[in-house]
């Protein structure tokens, strides 16, 4: 997925995350398209929106949004998102929070960076058992929760806080859709390659809200192509919370 600007071809930035992908991603000014081959999503940059930032938008933005959608996220529903301030999730609390969704978040370490973002409840499981806590002060339940974090062993665990009727996304392919429909919850697993959003409709609507402020880019690191490797090693270790982007011209 690649934002563009029709005068000077792909954007000059690439997103870290993005370009480590193996034969999917690279380090490069500009890309070809060749008429009528089927290849990655392609979309314009509007004019208010730098290249820095549309460079950053792709793949966790799209991923976030159609999250949402597969959610039925609307106004005045409560959302949990686990991971809320990573990539996915940083974007997930931003849109459901335009939405007028009620977002609850939960972070390890960085509770002020999700309150920032739009997180109306924020829960550390640095300090807490967050189901346990979710339990305690939501005794309702929620409507749905996007797990960006828990794997098959322990996604499990979310059916304590959904509500009957509630829903359930996993990015990372941990959710037994069988198990949580037994217990009345609605689960996905998405991945970005394959999320209904991965389209260049999805794009220009991740830039449109990117224009109007409705979502911020969150890059927290701008380097030079000989410092690709250190910004991909803090990706890898959750050492930058937000988006690094690799500029191939000064």
């Amino acid at each position: 997925m690649k934002p563009f600007r029709p005068e000077s071809g792909i954007s000059t930035s690439a997103t870290a995350s993005s370009a480590r992908r193996g034969p999917h991603g690279a380090y490069a000014e500009y890309t070809t398209v060749a008429p009528g081959q089927k290849t990655e999503p392609l979309a314009r940059i509007p004019d208010g929106v730098s290249d820095d930032d549309a460079a950053a938008l792709p793949i966790p933005a799209v991923t976030a949004l159609g999250s949402l959608d597969l959610l039925g996220i609307a106004a005045g529903q409560s959302l949990v998102v686990m991971g809320a301030t990573g990539g996915v999730g940083g974007y997930a609390v931003q849109m459901a929070s335009a939405r007028g969704a009620h977002v609850i978040a939960t972070v390890r370490g960085d509770a002020d960076e999700a309150r920032r973002l739009g997180a109306l409840e924020v829960y550390d499981s640095k300090s807490a058992d967050v189901i346990e806590a979710l339990r305690a002060s939501r005794p309702g339940r929620v409507d749905a929760v996007l797990d960006l974090v828990n794997g098959p062993d322990t996604i499990g665990r979310d059916a304590d806080i959904l509500r009957p009727g509630g829903a359930l996304v996993s990015t990372i392919g941990a959710a037994n859709r069988a198990w949580f429909a037994e217990r009345q919850i609605a689960a996905h697993n998405i991945v970005s390659s394959a999320s209904p959003m991965s389209s260049p409709e999805g794009l220009a609507e991740i830039a449109r809200m990117l224009e109007a402020g409705a979502i911020s880019a969150r890059i927290r690191s701008r380097v030079g192509l000989d410092g690709a490797g250190q910004v991909l090693e803090k990706l890898r270790t959750g050492g930058l919370h937000g988006k690094g982007v690799i500029r191939l011209q000064a």
